[in-house]
């Protein structure tokens, strides 16, 4: 019996220390558990957090209304957390002139405020550590976006081959807006019809021929398109007159010319007819090809913004869909808008194609006019094409994120 005894002993030593190990394992599984689930959170909030200030930046167009636009994208943006099964809720939206600057909610007034900052809080119900560290239930977990407007004097791949004509002499000076004298979700003309043939109503170049273009122009008391003589439709050289350049270019299959705000337009002659086939592929490849029209109903004015706007807008790459569909932007172009007097570049301006883009006056024709729906001057969403509207300049816009 006594040699038993230290075997006993260790037995109950072994006890001891199992428990104990016991304790400190589920202790470390316990914080594993609650620190990956912090992670994923943090992941999944910093992805909201990204997609919804470019998204808000992306509104800025330098007015109180784009402001309330931009905080509206951020909050109705489709990312979620808690596994993709939860809104995120704990946000705020605000903004500055700088990416690094001093941000507010409401600037007022709000031009050059390009830059729109989303925080996202939201608390993690915690398990294990409260009941070894004697923490709280619940921990707060916080992520921060800053996305803005840069600055492109300069346009290249991607540049719709087409220059409607801006509706001021110099936009400039007469447009501080930086709408080229276009209403917001008025339609505008991307390809006229062949001068001399459809106008009843009186409009006509600077030649004098008479033209039949869609509703901005032809509704636009005093507008008179630049085109000089009966060869020019609207199509332009980005490096390539013919119409198979104008047709890859129209779907964004080749490399253009760089074109830059003070530059020339050099116009493409001819009718180029098959264009029209290639601008309904474009439309195509779109993943929205249901909602009709960018914005509801037309702006009161220039320089204002609409009532609303349809349900049209980018779903972020790799994030699950909206419902009602978004789209990729394929329907968004970027043209470069020229000054009718002199035929140079004055800014960039982005248009939404809609459904029937050269069927819009309800002809049925051969050929007709074809065109676009004006959002306001360009500004360009990361890796996915053309996007909203820039904050007042006449050049064209980056959204990138900064930090």
């Amino acid at each position: 019996m006594p040699a038993s005894r230290p075997a006993f002993r260790n037995r109950g030593f072994v006890l001891i220390a199992t428990a104990a190990a016991a304790v400190v394992i589920l202790g470390m599984l316990g914080l594993c558990v609650d620190l990956a689930r912090m992670y994923v959170t943090k992941n999944e909030l910093q992805n909201y957090a990204d997609a919804a200030s470019i998204a808000a930046a992306n509104r800025l167009d330098g007015s109180a209304t784009g402001v309330n636009a931009a905080v509206s994208e951020a909050t109705a943006n489709v990312n979620r957390w808690w596994f993709d099964t939860k809104n995120v809720t704990g946000v705020t939206v605000d903004f500055s002139t700088t990416p690094t600057g001093t941000f507010v909610a409401n600037p007022s007034p709000a031009t050059g405020y390009r830059f729109a900052r989303v925080q996202a809080q939201m608390s993690v119900p915690i398990y294990f550590l409260p009941i070894f560290a004697g923490l709280s239930t619940s921990r707060s977990v916080n992520a921060t976006a800053v996305a803005g407007q840069t600055y492109l004097g300069t346009l290249g791949d991607g540049a719709f081959p087409f220059s409607p004509d801006a509706h001021v002499p110099n936009p400039i000076a007469n447009d501080a807006t930086g709408n080229f004298g276009y209403i917001k979700g008025q339609l505008y003309t991307m390809r006229w019809d062949p001068v001399g043939n459809g106008s009843k109503v009186g409009i006509t170049n600077s030649s004098g021929h008479k033209m039949a273009g869609c509703t901005g122009d032809m509704n636009t008391a005093g507008f008179i398109p630049g085109a000089d003589n009966q060869g020019e439709r609207g199509y332009i050289d980005l490096g390539g007159s013919g119409a198979s350049f104008i047709r890859d270019a129209v779907v964004g299959a080749v490399d253009v010319t760089p074109i830059n705000v003070g530059d020339p337009i050099v116009n493409a002659n001819g009718n180029k007819q098959a264009v029209v086939s290639s601008i309904t592929e474009r439309i195509n490849q779109d993943t929205n090809t249901t909602t009709a029209s960018y914005y509801t109903a037309p702006a009161a004015g220039v320089g204002l913004e609409p009532a609303a706007r349809t349900y049209y807008g980018i779903d972020p790459p790799g994030q699950t869909p909206a419902s009602p569909p978004r789209g990729n932007g394929r329907r968004i172009v970027t043209v470069p808008v020229n000054n009718p007097t002199n035929n140079i570049v004055a800014g960039f301006a982005n248009f939404f194609l809609p459904l029937d883009p050269c069927q819009a006056l309800g002809g049925g024709g051969n050929p007709q006019p074809c065109c676009a729906e004006y959002i306001g001057p360009a500004s360009q969403l990361p890796a996915s094409g053309g996007a909203g509207q820039g904050s007042g300049s006449q050049g064209a816009y980056r959204i990138k994120l900064f930090q």
